[in-house]
C-alpha cells in the first residue's frame, strides 16, 4: 500500500505562480508606500512648524517646497498639493494616485486619499 508524500507537480507549479505574483505586487507596489509615508511625514514636519502661527498658504508652499527638496520627495510635485484657507485655517490637500505598471498590460492604481492636513493658525 503505497501513499502519496509531499506535494504534487501541479500544486508546485500553482504554487510557485501564487508566491511569484505575490512578490511581484509586493515589489512593484513597495516604492509607492514608501514614498507616501515620506511625503506625509515631511508635511505633518510642516504642519508642527507652523500650528499656532499666522502662517500665509504662500509661506506654508514655501517651507513645503524646501522641505520637499531636501527629503527628496518626489511622489507629488509642490504644484499638486491643494493649500487654501478654510475657516481660517490652512489646509494642505495632498491627495494623489498613482498607477503602477505590474505585468505586461496590467497596472496598479493606488489611491491617497486620506492625506489631508489642517494648520491652525492664530
Amino acid at each position: 500500500r503505497h501513499t502519496q508524500r509531499g506535494i504534487g507537480m501541479l500544486s508546485l507549479f500553482v504554487l510557485i505562480a501564487v508566491v511569484s505574483l505575490l512578490g511581484t505586487v509586493t515589489i512593484r507596489l513597495a516604492p509607492v508606500y514608501l514614498d507616501y509615508w515620506g511625503l506625509t511625514r515631511v508635511i505633518e514636519g510642516v504642519v508642527k512648524e507652523h500650528n499656532g502661527t499666522d502662517a500665509s498658504p504662500v509661506q506654508v508652499r514655501s517651507t513645503l517646497s524646501r522641505h520637499f527638496v531636501t527629503n527628496r520627495v518626489e511622489a507629488v510635485s509642490i504644484r499638486d498639493l491643494k493649500i487654501s484657507v478654510v475657516d481660517d485655517n490652512v489646509v494642505i490637500d495632498a491627495s494623489y494616485e498613482k498607477r503602477v505598471p505590474l505585468i505586461f498590460n496590467v497596472d496598479a492604481v493606488v489611491k491617497f486619499e486620506d492625506a489631508r492636513y489642517v494648520i491652525e493658525r492664530k
